[in-house]
């Protein structure tokens, strides 16, 4: 009965996509784009992004049908969502696109269905077209992908407790990725008739799911490396100096790393004024000074810290993309000659750790002008990335670069 089940949905789903026709107005049922191909009995749309979009929410027998609820990192539906019966809520996750324990796309579709990462959903708002309309007397918006191929997603609601609030308003879609700064929230695709972005939202709420197929991380690509010193690899970004592929004390590109206050080169448990040993003292530009420059004291060679006018040059001269890498979210830095680097959103530190995969906060080598308990530093969020000065006594990353 379970294969007889599925099989009537992929049918469905085909026969609703192949039957809609293309050019209606915004008053009647839009078309979407005819199915490109199946993938497990599950048709897809290719709309010319990094992945391959499904027809169909999870659980759906149309494109235009609202599908199944599913609280964040659960597999199965339920009659009720609450943080009690939650799996996931208050639970340390990493990225579950493609886990079979937590993701509902791979469990209830199987083969490389997965719940798109953040980044995917960020690619889905920033390069396509979207149209609010109605199919089959449901409304929600038609995707448009760049090479004028698209999907409908309909504004299914979401459901809390045991009601489904703002079907025919709102649509949420989750995210495979959790909040970096919590460990009760998750990312999720909202959207209303009249704007639509990427939010934060308690995983123990229902909301829909619209699978993707294709290589996790596949923006992140080109990441090649040019040269190693001292034990350290480097890629050759175009500019003026070369970067480090790690930030200090990490394991890999995506690995957040050590933390150090500005002009210090060892870390410790606790940031504060009171045990910042340059906070308020007038220094020069501390690159390659062993004494003060984290990246020389640690790696030795010809590493050093970037100055400001350096990570100015990173900022103007280079193309940033925000994607998911080894589970952490940052940014993809790619330079004049195509080559790129990664930069994982890894916080900050006082007391404790704060904004892990929201925000990066990179020390500079460069004091600031005006405040000697100030330095310069690169900080970036999701669609912001820029310098700035800070105090000196925080606890921030270190990514090396080199002539």
């Amino acid at each position: 009965m379970i294969i007889m089940k599925n099989k009537m949905k992929w049918l469905m789903c085909a026969l609703t996509a192949s039957l809609v026709l293309q050019g209606c107005s915004s008053d009647d049922d839009e078309a979407i784009q005819l199915p490109t191909g199946t993938l497990d009995g599950h048709y897809y749309v290719d709309i010319g992004l990094s992945v391959k979009w499904a027809t169909c929410n999870v659980g759906a027998s149309s494109p235009s049908d609202y599908g199944d609820y599913f609280a964040w990192g659960e597999t199965e539906t339920k009659s009720e969502y609450t943080e009690d019966n939650s799996v996931t809520f208050g639970k340390e996750m990493e990225d579950i696109a493609g886990d079979s324990d937590y993701d509902a796309a791979r469990v209830n579709w199987g083969g490389a269905w997965r719940i798109p990462t953040a980044d995917e959903i960020g690619e889905l708002m920033n390069k396509c077209q979207w149209e609010w309309t109605t199919m089959d007397g449901h409304t929600g918006y038609q995707i448009t992908g760049p090479n004028g191929k698209s999907i409908f997603l309909p504004a299914a609601g979401w459901r809390n407790k045991t009601l489904v609030g703002l079907a025919g308003d709102n649509g949420h879609y989750w995210c495979s990725s959790p909040e970096g700064s919590g460990s009760s929230s998750a990312y999720s695709l909202g959207f209303g008739k009249q704007d639509f972005g990427k939010y934060s939202f308690s995983r123990a709420v229902g909301q829909s799911i619209r699978p993707v197929s294709g290589e996790k991380d596949s923006l992140v690509e080109n990441e090649v490396t040019s040269g190693t010193i001292n034990g350290h690899d480097y890629v050759d970004l175009g500019l003026s100096k070369k970067c480090a592929t790690c930030n200090v004390g990490a394991s890999s590109s995506s690995d957040y790393g050590d933390y150090f206050a500005w002009g210090e080169t060892e870390t410790k448990d606790e940031y504060t004024v009171s045990n910042s040993a340059t906070y308020n003292k007038e220094m020069e530009d501390i690159a390659g000074d062993p004494l003060y420059d984290a990246a020389q004291a640690n790696w030795g060679g010809t590493w050093q810290l970037p100055t400001a006018d350096e990570f100015d040059e990173l900022i103007d001269k280079c193309q940033w993309d925000w994607t998911t890498k080894g589970g952490h979210n940052g940014y993809k830095v790619t330079g004049p000659n195509g080559n790129s680097i990664f930069l994982p959103a890894a916080g900050w530190r006082g007391t404790a750790l704060y904004n892990a995969g929201d925000g990066g906060y990179y020390w500079s080598s460069s004091p600031y002008e005006i405040y000697s308990s100030n330095a310069y530093y690169l900080r970036f969020y999701y669609q912001y990335f820029r310098s700035g000065w800070a105090d000196r006594y925080y606890g921030r990353s270190v990514r090396p670069v080199t002539e």
